[in-house]
């Protein structure tokens, strides 16, 4: 068994000679060769996953690296490792591979590319995602990530100050890329966005205030409590411990996965951010029947749906005309307006101390 393990070694070391050779030389058009093609392509196996791997497949333009890069992407969206690998599969392949990695029917990884493409530095990006918001996304959540990743930029920015103003900034997305706006560090657009996009009324009639302003509010964790399981209505859908009802995602330990600003979000725009196995369908019957809720089961035979109220209605395949996944939370998505201010901010103190023992 010695000697094949020595071999091995002796045949990775041969490849890393090469490839150091070939960038000391700088010399990375090595499409004629098979043989140094082949050298570096195995030495970037042993890099999997690192920045090193990154910067060699955009070095020697290897559109074989384009799968890998497009999965770091999608897992570090908002990491240096992320942007870059967004910033290679552009230079390397263009916007058309990312075109094809949106088609996933899996939403959060669509999601995150475009996060990642929102924080790329290549020219590429911003008219992509101009373009795709332009395409208007049936899926909500691709829809308000496309918007939020435009507005990471201040032409960006402008461009969703121009698109309120001609009053084509469609209402789910108000929410979102209000507080985008009014975030913004270019006091003109701050003004715009104001003057221009309003945020959602509160239960006294008040403007929510901006989540950057929320955020930094104390809460109270007992009134928080008591809110949850009560005025709030979201023990309704969602369990912390043993209460609650099982329709949406267990919160027990909501305050270990999401910052304030997500769960600000989480309940003034529910679905910006739908849970991955939590997205509403709608399920059309023959005869014309709609039932809305969460797919917890189907067979060959039937569809069960958790409606919004925790019921499961089944129903056989044959009895089925369309099943659509909506892209649209379950969650009401005007919460605010059964809660003060003071309200809202108690109930995120009380998710927030609900953390991983």
């Amino acid at each position: 068994m010695l000697i094949p393990l020595i071999a091995i070694g002796q045949d990775a070391a041969r490849d890393k000679l090469v490839v150091e050779t070939l960038i000391r030389l700088k010399r990375f058009n090595i499409s004629n060769s098979e043989q140094l093609r082949g050298s570096v392509l195995r030495h970037m196996d042993t890099l999997s996953g690192t920045e090193k791997f990154v910067e060699l497949a955009e070095k020697f333009k290897l559109r074989e690296s384009t799968p890998e890069l497009i999965k770091l992407a999608q897992r570090f969206p908002t990491e240096t490792l992320g942007v870059n690998a967004i910033n290679a599969v552009l230079h390397i392949s263009g916007s058309k591979v990312i075109k094809q990695g949106l088609s996933t029917e899996i939403t959060m990884d669509a999601v995150a590319l475009i996060q990642a493409l929102g924080n790329s530095t290549s020219p590429i990006a911003p008219v992509f995602l101009i373009e795709l918001y332009r395409s208007s996304p049936r899926n909500r959540q691709i829809y308000t990530a496309t918007a939020l990743a435009i507005a990471n930029t201040i032409p960006g920015q402008r461009f969703l100050i121009a698109e309120a103003k001609a009053g084509r900034l469609r209402p789910e997305i108000t929410f979102a890329v209000g507080n985008a706006l009014y975030a913004s560090p270019d006091t003109g657009i701050q003004a715009s966005a104001r003057a221009t996009i309003k945020l959602p009324t509160t239960a006294n009639a008040k403007p929510l205030p901006p989540l950057k302003e929320l955020v930094t509010m104390e809460g109270s964790l007992a009134s928080g409590k008591t809110l949850f399981f009560a005025k709030g209505t979201c023990a309704k859908c969602h369990k912390v411990g043993q209460e609650g009802k099982e329709v949406g995602p267990s919160l027990s330990e909501i305050g270990t996965k999401l910052s304030k600003e997500a769960l600000f979000t989480s309940l003034l725009d529910p679905s910006a951010g739908v849970s991955h196995n939590y997205e509403t369908y709608a399920l059309v019957t023959l005869d014309g029947n709609i039932i809305t809720g969460i797919k917890i089961n189907e067979t060959k035979d039937e569809v069960t749906l958790r409606t919004a109220e925790g019921i499961d209605k089944t129903v056989t395949q044959s009895n089925v005309d369309e099943l659509i996944k909506t892209g649209v939370s379950l969650m009401p998505a005007d919460l605010q307006r059964l809660l003060s201010v003071q309200e809202l901010v108690d109930i995120v103190a009380y998710l927030s101390a609900l953390k991983k023992k």
